[in-house]
């Protein structure tokens, strides 16, 4: 039962369901309808718009589409039209009532011959609009006739039922050969576009003659006269060598100049911008009874055409200096190894050679000896001397790294350490100029220009580069914290720091070093202050200073409470010594034990001179009256210290005593690391309210001191007297304000514990010394990659800098230049303004993400391509130097850049024209044989074109076509002759009506 009941199944075929090839042309009306391609638009003629097919802007649009799973990218592209005024040049119906379409204007007229920037199609039919049919990248291409056939039946159903008339085509076979097979169908009138490609042309086609009996064969008509055929002519010629007078650069480079140069980066290209100059010689839309041009005779010659036409070919990798700079930093940046593992420490010092000779040897600042060298096994292949310096320069930027040559057992010269050294710490007058508020390397996170930073940073591209990559990083960089320790140590300012707070809108080097300098600042106060003591004298400047820095941590109180900024002067020098003598000796200070106080004067009796040299304040009954208070208070064992000067003519609340402002110790500066470990640990506490107490407590610290430092200067002082000059605005008619009157607040807390201690013998708030080996310690455990990484905003600030400055001078040539330079900024300022490079005391630093990274990738590409720019515009400048005056040179350089091609007016013998000829005649003179110049040494050297590297062709015709009486239509023949390449496309229409 099985078996019959199997036999009675039988398969039905629904032959109503539609098929791949009728879903394919369905689909490709579905995209003609909605590209709205169907419709007739007017276009308007060439005649009226001559330049817009060398000028104009290309449009597309894009569609993906299958055909058997086989998936197809439909492409439509279109010449953008111009805005006009001439309705009445619109295409009209001819005499039969017909209306042509609008590719046969284009096919026809010489306007479209040789466009300098357009699809190939269009550069071989001279189509403005043209749809094209090509497999999706990564699909195998049409190689099969059969398959070709197929699609092609297919997009002519869709044209047709679409009514269309905009060609279209199908590329067929391999991709790089732009081989299309097309069609196009409109008005009764059908036009097969062909073409063949081979990679030898044919001995019959090599000149005018042979093409156009091709062309006469394809249409059918061998007796057509020769005065019915239009023939456009384009002969290119290439010249590739300049010759000494254009080389460029222009001065030839000194790699030991660029090595040594550590002060500026080298601006310049390592190899010649422009690869070739490409002239096209051009005969336009002659007859072909005109031309002569066969394997005998031909009448073509370049010198004496009238249309010249020049562009520029560019080499795709310049390698410029500037450029190089950043992409070897970038290269070592995400380098992880320490100083410890790309240097080795040998002794330098004899066995009997007593301890004290070493030690010398170790902090005589001009020893020339460094303890790390650079070890064999790691460092092979740096520094070496080549026989060719210049020839190595042309090669790549990267082997300059070989320029450092003349080293001994794979160490850094001497002489370049030496001059490394001098450049950095002796001989270089810093000069760091005024910036405003809102200066670039501010809003880059990087160093003011000419500070010691900025030098640093210069030089250490110029290491990278040029000595030896990141083991020459590590060689500046040991010698730089080696002489930071020395001149710490020397008490001796960093040159191009200054003595400010640091700057948290710089890089954490400069905020380093701007610490460092606050540290070795106070060093040099105290130990001035501890000479003076010796010497029985008093350095009031630093007791000045210290004020100041309290006025400005204070502006409010200052501001309102304040009305002299002057010091009250002693003059009893006995009792200034008594006070100094109580302070505490140098040799405490430098301790990081909890007995370690902060120096300061002591001033016991200061209130008596300080009355005195302020005596137009009161009258003589008030001084007495104060003096009396001032006994008094000494008498019950208050007697006041720390006493800066009075303030103003306040007293204090519960009594008639004056109110004086306290010797305060000056705010701990922080960077911007120490910042973010500070905010840490408190988000680490917690909102317990043990947590709370401990975070108050250590906020509190800078206010504790300040009310202790009160307290001690005015005995007898309430909380307010403490905010009418701290906070005035917390102190109004006379009471103070609800935040201050809160119970338990951090104000009266503080105030509570605080004992009237004067500032000299308070625990110092900024430990100099403790401050200094940190940071020396930070310095010392970073990484080479780390130091690269920190001083790239410097060093992409220094890049942009020199950018700027020939943008400027190229502003003629190049006038959209410096939206370019903006472009850079912009985005350099949004990586770097929040690139999060904290790194804590123990160099802790944060990975580059990927996302940073390819923003800074993308950010040297722009500046690549900025570079080479201009380095292309002074390449031309200089070729062209002879051209005229400087607006006619800058106007040819700025067409050139800004045009893929241009005319010359008067073909060779122009300006332009002759400079090209003596270019070419120089080429043509270098390949002579010597032996034949010698013999030939009196004929001067004629001037002369080679031989064109390509001949185009195009072939134009109206005939009647496929027999004697059908209707005149359009034929074109594009050929192109090479030397590894021959094409000939052809445009061939058909009069169907009665065929």
């Amino acid at each position: 039962l099985l078996e019959e009941s199997d036999e009675e199944v039988f398969e039905i075929n629904d032959f109503t369901n539609a098929t791949d090839w009728e879903r394919f042309s369905a689909k490709i009306e579905e995209i003609i309808g909605v590209w709205h391609l169907n419709s007739y638009a007017k276009i308007t003629p060439l005649c009226v718009i001559t330049d817009e097919m060398k000028n104009g802007t290309w449009e597309t649009r894009t569609a993906e589409i299958c055909f058997t799973d086989v998936p197809f990218t439909l492409t439509f592209y279109k010449l953008k039209e111009r805005e006009t005024e001439h309705d009445d040049l619109y295409q009209e119906e001819n005499e039969d009532g017909v209306q042509f379409p609008s590719y046969f204007d284009d096919m026809m007229n010489p306007n479209t011959d040789f466009p300098s920037r357009a699809h190939c199609l269009a550069r071989w039919y001279g189509l403005r609009s043209f749809l094209v049919l090509s497999p999706s990248s990564g699909n195998e291409s049409i190689l099969s006739e059969s398959k070709c056939n197929l699609l092609q039946s297919s997009t002519s159903v869709a044209l047709n039922n679409s009514s269309c008339d905009i060609p279209f085509f199908i590329q067929i076979l391999e991709g790089w050969r732009r081989v299309f097979s097309g069609h196009a169908t409109a008005g009764g009138i059908h036009t097969n576009f062909d073409m063949v490609h081979l990679k030898h042309c044919p001995q019959q086609y090599r000149n005018i003659s042979g093409l156009i009996h091709v062309f006469k064969s394809k249409i059918g008509l061998p007796s057509l006269p020769m005065d019915k055929c239009w023939v456009s002519t384009r002969f290119t010629y290439v010249l590739s060598n300049w010759g000494e007078r254009g080389k460029w650069p222009a001065k030839e480079l000194q790699p030991q100049n660029v090595a040594m140069n550590f002060k500026t980066l080298s601006s310049t290209s390592l190899d010649e911008p422009i690869v070739e100059l490409q002239v096209a010689a051009m005969w336009p839309y002659i007859t072909g009874d005109l031309i002569t041009d066969n394997d005998v005779h031909t009448d073509f010659n370049p010198l004496a055409s009238q249309n010249w036409a020049i562009r520029l070919r560019y080499s795709d990798d310049l390698p410029c200096l500037l450029t190089s700079y950043l992409y070897e930093c970038l290269k070592i940046a995400d380098r992880m190894e320490t100083l410890s593992d790309l240097l080795s420490f040998e002794s330098t010092s004899a066995p009997e050679q007593d301890l004290s000779q070493a030690l010398g040897k170790i902090t005589d600042p001009t020893s020339s000896i460094m303890f790390p060298i650079v070890s064999s096994r790691l460092a092979s292949g740096i520094s070496k001397v080549v026989s060719d310096p210049q020839g190595m320069l042309r090669r790549s930027a990267h082997s300059l790294s070989q320029i450092g040559a003349g080293s001994v057992n794979n160490k850094m010269p001497e002489t370049t350490l030496n001059a490394i050294r001098d450049f950095l710490f002796k001989r270089v007058q810093y000069e760091v100029a005024t910036h405003s508020t809102y200066e670039l390397y501010h809003q880059l996170k990087a160093a003011p220009l000419g500070s010691f930073t900025h030098h640093f940073a210069t030089c250490a591209m110029v290491v990278n580069l040029c000595h030896g990559g990141i083991h020459g990083i590590a060689h500046l960089w040991h010698i730089v914290v080696t002489e930071l320790r020395m001149m710490l140590d020397q008490g001796k300012l960093i040159p191009g720091i200054g003595k400010e707070n640091p700057d948290l809108r710089v890089c954490l080097l400069h905020q380093k070093l701007q610490m460092l300098n606050c540290c070795v600042n106070h060093k040099i106060l105290r130990e001035e202050k501890r000479k003076a003591a010796s010497k029985g004298k008093v350095d009031d400047l630093a007791t000045h200073e210290n004020f100041e820095k309290n006025a400005a941590n204070y502006p409010p109180a200052h501001d309102n409470a304040i009305s002299d900024t002057e010091h009250f002067k002693s003059d009893n020098q006995e009792n200034r010594n008594e006070n100094i003598e109580q302070s505490v000796p140098l040799s405490t200070t430098v301790s990081d034990s909890e007995d370690e106080f902060y120096e300061c004067d002591s001033d016991d009796e200061k209130i008596t001179n300080d009355v005195k040299s302020d005596s137009s304040l009161f009258t003589k009954e008030k001084l007495e009256e104060e003096q009396q208070l001032l006994q008094r208070d000494e008498f019950m064992g208050f007697s006041p210290e720390g006493r800066l000067k009075q303030c103003g003519s306040l007293t204090l609340i519960n009594s008639s005593a004056l109110l004086y402002i306290p010797i305060t110790q000056d705010h701990a500066p922080l960077t911007e690391d120490q910042l973010e470990e500070q905010a840490n640990v408190f988000s680490k506490l917690g909102d317990t309210k043990e947590g709370s107490k401990v975070r108050a407590r250590m906020q509190s610290a800078s206010l504790m001191s300040d009310m202790q430092s009160f307290k001690a200067a005015n005995p007898g002082c309430c909380l307010e007297d403490f905010v009418r000059w701290y906070s005035p605005r917390d102190f109004a008619d006379g009471e103070l304000s609800q935040r201050m009157k809160i119970p338990g607040n951090l104000w009266n807390t503080t105030w509570k514990n605080a004992d009237p201690v004067p500032a000299y013998r308070q625990k110092r708030l900024f430990d100099d010394t403790k401050e200094a080996e940190k940071v020396l310690h930070f310095l010392a455990n970073l990484k080479p990659g780390e130091v690269i990484q920190v001083i790239l905003p410097v060093c992409v600030h220094e890049v942009i800098r020199i950018l700027r400055s020939s943008a400027e001078e190229m502003s003629d040539c190049l006038p959209d230049l410096h939206l370019l330079c903006n472009q850079i900024e912009s985005k350099a300022v949004q990586v770097f303004r929040s690139w999060n490079m904290y790194g804590s005391v123990a160099n802790q630093f944060q990975p580059w993400s990927t996302e940073i990274r390819t923003k800074i990738e993308d950010i040297l590409r722009q500046i690549s391509f900025t570079d080479n720019l201009i380095q292309r515009a002074q390449s031309l400048k200089h070729k062209f130097s002879d051209l005229g005056t400087d607006s006619e040179i800058n106007s040819f350089v700025k067409a050139m850049m800004e045009q893929p091609e241009i005319n010359v007016n008067e073909g060779a013998h122009g300006a332009i024209g002759k400079i090209v000829t003596q270019y070419f005649t120089q080429q043509s003179a270098s390949k002579v044989n010597p032996v034949d110049t010698e013999i030939n040494h009196d004929e001067l050297p004629k001037s002369q074109l080679p031989d064109p590297t390509a001949r185009e062709f195009i072939i134009r015709a109206l005939a009647p076509y496929p027999s004697s009486f059908s209707r005149q239509m359009p034929h074109r023949l594009y050929s192109v002759l090479m030397r590894n390449e021959f094409r000939l496309a052809c445009a061939i229409s058909t009069d169907p009506t009665f065929f």
